[in-house]
């Protein structure tokens, strides 16, 4: 009997024990849902702090990729600048077979619009308007273009860098550009067909604007030819990249439509071109601009003493009324505001200011309705003083060569009897660019300054 009982005992307690040890292991339905809030918290938190490191780091790459476009596009720029093919100042004589450089101020800069409406100090408007056209050698490889289905290569190339306003705009409340870099390889003998006796026919080409479809080549019309371009013919405004046929050959805008047919377009534009499908967006370099700033070196441009450091022309906050002095810095042509007050041939400094700041602009279209054309810088061509044409209306033909006193001064052929000149007749010290961008999520904005100094010699 004492053996069932201490047996029975014993069964009893592993029982026990069991009850005991299973109801410890077990959890009531309210632990349950406390223990499931608490995990779905903590999974909830660490999605949303991946999605926060998710959207820095697509932030973080989409500032990186703006930064290297804009680098990219300064190395492209600096590489052109480096090959420039002439002597950056007046005059330039066809005959030495250089090129040319051109600089076109438009009416903006960084610190007013197109009205010259001063900008509100918190504005995100820029100078986007200003335009670079030169001609450019390559020390490295050849410049490669298009030539009908195959392509054609030449060391040198007449380029323009100019903005036009993106047809899209992703940013509310800010305006932004797209850069573009055209590129036209300078051959003066093109000995491959359909180009017989170095000539394309209008026939075939269909006039400039239809060529460059086809032909990366630099051209110009001659009668029912388009001929391919030298060196020395681009020297001569009126064979270059998108000018006007009347003296002085002005640049057309690149938001401006040419209804002639005669002149290249600007871009290849479905709005432009009928047939631009085929090469759209080929000439583009850099999306989502806000300023595309070209400044010319001055050595005596006026500052305003700021509180950060001076105040220079074209930057918000200057004021010509209070200058504070003069130093050399990169400002924009013409900076002192309009026209110099007289309108004349040639254009000299004004009494007491420099050159840059007289606002060199040229006289369109003399023998008609005359009107200033925006400051620019021109190597300018010689062979107008010699061109045997009266290119400013006034009865004369190359007045500063035949050899008279035209002007009745004593002294024949002098240099105000030229019938032209550059608007800015003094040599281009250097020139300094600035680009910058917006990115479109992030709103943030980046600048990349591209500074070349030219030659003296």
């Amino acid at each position: 009997m004492a053996g069932e009982r201490r047996q029975h005992d014993s069964s009893m307690k592993r029982v026990s024990d069991r009850e005991r040890h299973g109801a410890a292991r077990a959890f009531t339905l309210v632990e349950l849902l406390v223990a499931s809030t608490i995990a779905l918290t903590v999974m909830g938190a660490l999605a949303t702090l991946f999605s926060t490191f998710s959207r820095t780091a697509s932030t973080s790459q989409a500032i990186v990729d703006m930064t290297s476009r804009m680098r990219a596009t300064g190395h492209r720029l600096r590489q052109d600048l480096e090959g420039v093919t002439v002597k950056v100042g007046p005059w330039t004589d066809p005959a030495s077979d250089s090129g040319y450089f051109e600089l076109i101020e438009g009416p903006r800069s960084d610190c007013t619009d197109a009205t010259r409406k001063i900008l509100p100090a918190s504005s995100l408007g820029g100078d986007p308007d200003d335009v670079l056209l030169f001609t450019t050698r390559s020390t490295a490889s050849p410049f490669i273009g298009k030539f009908g289905y195959s392509t054609i290569s030449a060391p040198c190339a007449e380029v323009a860098w100019f903005c036009k306003e993106a047809p899209v705009q992703p940013v509310t409340g800010v305006t932004v550009f797209t850069v573009y870099r055209k590129q036209f390889l300078v051959m003066p003998y093109v000995a491959i067909p359909p180009f017989s006796a170095n000539a394309l026919p209008v026939s075939i080409g269909g006039g400039l604007s239809d060529a460059t479809l086809t032909y990366d080549i630099s051209l110009r019309r001659d009668g029912a030819v388009l001929r391919p371009n030298s060196l020395g013919d681009l020297a001569r405004r009126e064979n270059r990249f998108r000018h006007q046929a009347l003296f002085p050959f002005e640049f057309l805008p690149a938001d401006k439509t040419d209804l002639s047919g005669a002149l290249h377009s600007a871009t290849f534009d479905a709005a432009e071109n009928k047939n631009s499908s085929v090469r759209e967006g080929e000439d583009v370099v850099l999306q989502n601009v806000l300023s595309f700033d070209v400044r010319v070196f001055d050595p005596n441009a006026s500052f305003n003493a700021g509180a950060n450091g001076p105040i220079f022309p074209g930057e918000p906050g200057f004021n010509a009324a209070v200058v504070s002095g003069t130093c050399g810095a990169y400002v924009d042509l013409g900076w002192n505001g309009d026209a110099p007050t007289a309108i004349s041939a040639p254009f000299p400094p004004l009494a007491g200011i420099t050159a840059f700041q007289s606002g060199g602009m040229l006289l369109v279209n003399r023998a008609g309705s005359p009107r200033l054309s925006p400051p620019t810088y021109d190597t300018w061509s010689s062979h107008y003083e010699v061109n045997g044409l009266d290119d400013d209306a006034d009865g004369l033909r190359d007045e500063g060569t035949n050899g008279e006193d035209d002007d009745g001064d004593g002294v024949p052929d002098n240099r105000t009897e030229r019938e032209t000149s550059p608007a800015y007749p003094v040599p281009l010290r250097g020139i300094e660019v600035r680009l910058r961008c917006i990115e479109p999520t992030t709103k943030e904005i980046r600048q990349v300054t591209i500074r070349h100094a030219f030659p003296q010699n």
